[in-house]
């Protein structure tokens, strides 16, 4: 990265809360509503992971889900979660996180493929919104790309991309930054993917601290060489 690293860019989901093992229920929740009932735990999920999610769901299946199926299974995941989600935790040092990059002088924002009106809502319940200087999720459920969010997102926000740093979880995260232009950490403890799969696309570590310790070493480095 040539320049000094001023913008930190949170993801939500798995990243800032502690929501994987919610995923999952959720999910267990939709396969049931199929027929599809025991056995998937969060290593199984991890294992099985991919995108498009209805390849995902179906290799959970064993067979192709049809148009009904799938339309139920999301259904039933989006109540199960959101029944789920108001007692949800942050994420272990995220509040300290968050104070860290405000000290070391780094803005902050939130960009997530959660629906826009859903991410408020879930930042509001916390006390979080004052944290950012913007908040975007995904504003019409049009299925965008997080890359498209993300580029969008800079725009809005008139930042270079080359001073931000994303800190995700998932390869969708890595590719977004990968496209335009941005760094990137990726935080394992709450991953629907294996560490293993993350450190493939991008510098990944266990928890949310060392990734901070990340972001603000290379803030110093930027720094320094400038």
């Amino acid at each position: 990265m040539d320049g000094v690293v001023d913008h930190v860019v949170w993801d939500w989901n798995g990243t800032l809360l502690a929501d994987v093992h919610a995923v999952v229920d959720a999910s267990a929740a939709g396969l049931a509503a199929v027929g599809v009932t025991g056995g998937l735990d969060l290593a199984r999920y991890r294992s099985t992971f991919r995108r498009p999610l209805r390849d995902f769901y179906a290799a959970l299946v064993g067979r192709d889900v049809g148009d009904e199926e799938w339309a139920r299974m999301n259904a039933v995941f989006g109540e199960h979660y959101r029944g789920l989600e108001p007692a949800l935790p942050l994420a272990d040092g995220a509040l300290d996180a968050l104070d860290r990059f405000a000290a070391a002088g780094l803005g902050q924002s939130v960009v997530s493929m959660l629906g826009h009106d859903e991410l408020h809502a879930t930042l509001g319940r916390r006390g979080l919104h004052d944290w950012f200087v913007r908040v975007d999720g995904d504003h019409h459920r049009d299925g965008r790309s997080k890359e498209a969010a993300l580029a969008a997102h800079l725009d809005v926000l008139g930042l270079d991309p080359a001073r931000v740093v994303l800190v995700g979880d998932t390869l969708d995260d890595a590719a977004a930054t990968a496209a335009v232009g941005s760094a990137c950490v990726l935080v394992a403890e709450h991953s629907t993917h294996h560490a293993e799969d993350l450190r493939t696309v991008a510098p990944a570590v266990p928890t949310l601290p060392e990734a901070v310790e990340h972001v603000l070493a290379l803030r110093r480095s930027a720094t320094s060489s400038s």
